[in-house]
């Protein structure tokens, strides 16, 4: 029995190990021939695995494996399955950065004779593309009229075409070209505005044409050149009076204001009683000393005070060759102003409706609360007389010459114009006219 037992085990090791060996021929994992061994419910109580048991197949060369890899050549490397890995999404592109300019004038006042240069700075740096366009109006579109390149640094000095000489104003723009990791430019409109076009024949030592809406000035001679003024001093007085008190208000006339030299107010005004208007007027049109003083002292307390809110609101104009030393002109050490200081002055002073009107009226006549009566008349010749002429006011003193600040409608716009220090009254009219012909040849 127990040789018969024995035979049987040795049989069955035999068996097994056939088994096993056919099973690696077909391919089987070598595990799977252990399995009969370690597994009771496919194996018989006596240890013999079950003969009807099917062996596993094994798996296609190609099949893909649990990691999603497939085998290729049965030699285990893995091929590229058909779901992309995070190595084929292409990666995005980088965000392009702003181009940055510095240094660019947005403001250029020229004559025809000058060149424009202007030097500005390219941020990010290295050879970058900047165009230089001119706007065409009747077209309403820009085009390209010069085209420069960087330095390394991102320096490049603009130099613009002669297109402009050819024109009062003209609007161009700088457009820098995006690169692959910098953004387009393109900059707010430059205006360049050509004054001098032509020679203007004048004795005044200073002149200046201002159209009134924009502020830009289209002629001029020595236009920041500070001067005694005289009388057009009283532009300033008749703002802030204007500014500062209401039109109705009473005004006593002090002795300091009846008796100032060159007024036609007399002994007789003094403790007299009128209104800011009354005196607004006389100021403005005979150019009355003596009401400008009266105006100053109502406003201020006294002339200082007064000649110090001159020069706070002169400032604040953008005057910076102004100074003033009392409320209506007369000869002071350092007291002057500028042409084009003078412009911008009465450009504001004009925007005030009663200024625009008084200085705009020819005669005026009032009456204080004593019954003294004043009757006057402007000191503007060519009110009246010149089509278009506004106003504004004249000045004369020995040290100042003839004076005269005007306004001008021409085609539904309106210029300021300066004289200083014309040799005479006649004078004075003949060069303001000369600067009227330029309007209408230009504009």
């Amino acid at each position: 029995m127990d040789r018969t037992v024995s035979a049987l085990m040795r049989r069955g090791v035999a068996f097994a190990l056939s088994a096993v060996l056919a099973a690696g021929a077909l391919g089987a994992p070598a595990a799977f021939a252990y399995a009969a061994e370690g597994n009771a419910a496919d194996t018989p109580a006596t240890g013999t695995p079950a003969l009807d048991a099917p062996a596993p197949e094994a798996p296609a060369p190609d099949a893909p494996s649990a990691d999603g890899d497939a085998t290729v050549d049965g030699s285990g490397g893995g091929a590229a399955s058909n779901s992309p890995s995070a190595d084929d999404v292409p990666a995005k592109p980088a965000a392009k950065v702003a181009t940055k300019v510095s240094g660019l004038n947005r403001t250029i006042s020229k004559k025809p004779s000058d060149t424009i240069k202007d030097t500005i700075k390219v941020s990010p740096a290295g050879k970058r593309t900047v165009q230089l366009q001119l706007y065409n109006g009747a077209a309403k579109k820009w085009k390209t009229r010069a085209t420069f390149t960087t330095n390394r640094a991102g320096k490049v000095t603009l130099k613009y075409p002669a297109d402009w000489k050819k024109k009062n104003t003209t609007k161009w723009r700088v457009v820098v070209k995006a690169t692959d990791t910098a953004k387009k430019y393109v900059s707010k409109t430059v205006q360049v505005t050509t004054y001098n076009r032509s020679t203007v024949k004048l004795k005044a030592k200073s002149a200046v044409i201002m159209e009134a809406s924009t502020g830009q000035v289209f002629y001029a001679k020595a236009p920041d050149t500070k001067r005694q003024n005289a009388s057009t001093t009283k532009m300033m007085t008749a703002l802030l009076a204007l500014e500062r008190n209401k039109l109705s208000a009473p005004v006593a006339i002090t002795k300091q204001a009846a008796t100032t030299d060159y007024s036609n107010l007399g002994a007789r005004a003094i403790g007299d009683v009128t209104t800011v208007k009354n005196l607004l007027y006389m100021t403005l049109l005979p150019s009355d000393n003596g009401a400008a003083e009266a105006l100053a002292i109502h406003t201020a307390g006294s002339e200082k005070a007064f000649v110090a809110l001159m020069n706070a609101r002169a400032k604040e104009l953008g005057c910076t060759h102004t100074s003033f030393k009392s409320p209506h002109g007369l000869t002071r050490k350092g007291h002057g102003s500028s042409a084009r200081d003078l412009a911008k002055i009465a450009r504001v002073a004009l925007k005030n409706r009663t200024f625009a009107k008084i200085v705009n009226t020819k005669s005026y006549r009032f009456t204080t609360s004593r019954g003294n009566s004043y009757t006057m008349k402007t000191t503007n010749k060519l009110l009246g007389k010149t089509a278009g002429v506004r106003g504004v006011k004249t000045g004369y003193t020995d040290a100042a010459g003839h004076c005269f600040v005007g306004a001008f409608k021409y085609k539904g716009k309106a210029y300021l114009t300066v004289v200083l220090g014309s040799p005479s009254s006649d004078q004075r009219w003949s060069d303001t006219k000369a600067l009227l012909k330029y309007v209408k040849k230009y504009f």
